[in-house]
């Protein structure tokens, strides 16, 4: 059994995301069971959730083996070094938890696509320097888009996921916690009884093996 522990925004809860981690990781053949909780806030970045004394105390109220920790989208292009300062702080107070500190790395607007490279290289060079995991899905959102322009894993905000970016970030946090790759996960998955992701295998195969690459690095970033 793996516990993790989501702290982020909308990128985080819409589509359910981390209960699709759930469901992927229930599923006969995975090496653990993953239950998750979260503590989220509309538009929050890790200062709010910083000051935000729920989120501390969620930290510090069960035995975590991850805390995955996820800023606004726009953090790492328009205030880097805040990112950094309360990752820095709530990677110290996981820590004395005895969990593990996660950093979600979120995907370009779609309107701006090559703003990835400079979120991919703050989220990594937090991680590196805390010495913390890497859930790389904006690189394995490029890295489906390369491959199939056009697909679909936006909503049509242009900024949040569709359930199949979603589905996407789930199967990166799947090959991530389970050190395995999701290919061959299930390519339909209901939620709250109603169907949400219901891919072509040919589709569902794209995203699990973009997860994968993603986190062995070989996505050509």
């Amino acid at each position: 059994m793996r516990r993790v522990l989501f702290i982020g925004n909308s990128h985080t809860y819409l589509h359910y995301m981390p209960e699709m981690l759930e469901k992927l990781s229930a599923v006969e053949g995975a090496p653990h069971r993953i239950l998750t909780d979260q503590v989220t806030g509309e538009g929050a970045d890790l200062a709010w959730h910083w000051n935000n004394f729920p989120t501390r105390a969620r930290i510090r109220s069960a035995k975590w083996d991850y805390v995955v920790l996820q800023d606004r989208s726009g953090g790492p292009l328009e205030a880097p070094d805040r990112l950094a300062e309360y990752a820095r702080k709530l990677h110290e107070l996981i820590g004395r938890q005895g969990a593990r500190t996660v950093f979600y790395m979120t995907w370009a607007l779609q309107d701006r696509p090559d703003s990835q490279v400079q979120i991919a290289d703050v989220y990594a060079r937090v991680a590196d320097e805390l010495g913390a995991l890497l859930a790389p899905v904006g690189l394995a959102w490029q890295a489906v888009l390369r491959r199939r322009p056009g697909f679909s894993l936006f909503h049509r905000d242009g900024r949040h996921a569709s359930a199949l970016g979603a589905y996407l970030a789930a199967c990166v946090f799947y090959g991530l916690f389970q050190q395995r790759s999701p290919v061959g996960l299930p390519a339909a998955l209901a939620m709250h009884g109603k169907p949400k992701v219901r891919l072509p295998r040919e589709d569902a195969l794209l995203l699990q093996e973009s997860a994968w690459q993603a986190l062995c690095g070989e996505t050509g970033r």
